[in-house]
């Protein structure tokens, strides 16, 4: 009995905080949802309940001032990651967005959870709907981490991304220049010709645009380098600066060694692909032999049972 009744308050508490977040917050964000992808936001319609839960500060009052050192130092480390991701212009915008929704993924997870012991209790299974209570409330904690290690994924994602791109830049870069180009010329003659939607183009671009805007040169590359957070293009844009800063006409052989390397760097990158394409087709294949076991060995099994 204590059981059940545990399950239907832990079921009244998380989904009238759900329907509560969801009545409060229906239409008080609708500025900031039109700019968000929902193909990058699975959870895009509920977003509006975690901005709200993200605005309330009760929690920080009561919470100790350990715990808010150890909170603060990983949501520093989900801004950069965030940064990383989607650049200095629009980070404070993406940090928002995913700050709510890791807080609408644990406000939905907690009360699936919770709805789903509460009736597992009600129909008799109390000691399995507790459970579903139980995790209902880890879920709230744990979920918002949860979300947060999405974000490296991205990441990898990206600089692979960067990785596999960046060589036919460099070789493009190397022509342009040993054709007697300055290194700034060939950059912007290389964006304005791309037609590829691709981040590492769109990096390029923002640092363009910086140089025009009156940023040095060598400030505005290393910040790309930073941005693109890639060893190679880092050991790249280390060989313009120093051009740059003492001259000389011994870039390009330097630019052609290290547009060997960065083939190299593609070569390895697609093979890591390949790698872990191969290991994910491994599972569907397990589930079709598995399939085909069952098709071949279920009549055998049921003329041994009947013949008994």
């Amino acid at each position: 009995m204590i059981l059940k009744i545990f399950s239907i308050l832990i079921c009244v508490i998380f989904v009238g905080n759900f329907l509560l977040c969801y009545l409060r917050s229906k239409g008080k964000y609708d500025e900031y949802m039109e700019y968000v992808d929902k193909e990058e936001y699975g959870l895009k319609d509920f977003i509006p309940l975690g901005l709200l839960k993200a605005e309330s500060i009760w929690a920080e009052k009561i919470m100790p001032m350990q715990l808010k050192t150890i909170l603060a130092s990983h949501n520093n480390q989900v801004y950069q990651k965030v940064l990383e991701l989607h650049g200095p212009k629009d980070v404070e915008f993406y940090y928002y967005i995913h700050s709510g929704y890791r807080l609408a993924a644990a406000i939905l997870a907690s009360a699936m959870a919770a709805i789903m012991g509460m009736i597992m209790s009600v129909q008799g299974d109390t000691s399995n709907g507790a459970l579903l209570s139980v995790i209902a409330i880890a879920a709230n904690f744990a979920v918002p981490f949860l979300v947060d290690t999405s974000l490296k994924e991205s990441i990898e994602k990206r600089r692979r991304s960067i990785q596999m791109e960046f060589p036919e830049f460099v070789n493009k870069l190397t022509l342009l220049v040993n054709a007697g180009m300055t290194i700034s010329k060939a950059w912007e003659k290389i964006i304005n010709e791309n037609t590829k939607e691709h981040i590492l183009y769109d990096e390029m671009r923002y640092s363009l645009m910086e140089i025009k805007a009156g940023k040095p040169e060598a400030v505005a590359y290393e910040e790309f380098a930073r941005r693109c957070r890639v060893k190679e293009v880092t050991k790249f844009v280390s060989v313009i600066v120093m051009n740059l800063k003492r001259g000389g006409s011994e870039v390009v052989p330097v630019l052609k060694a290290q547009g060997n390397e960065c083939w190299e760097m593609r070569k390895n990158a697609a093979r890591q692909l390949g790698e872990e394409a191969s290991t994910k087709i491994l599972i569907p294949l397990m589930i079709m032999f598995m399939g085909i076991v069952l098709i071949v060995s279920t009549p055998a099994v049921l003329s041994m049972t009947s013949g008994m």
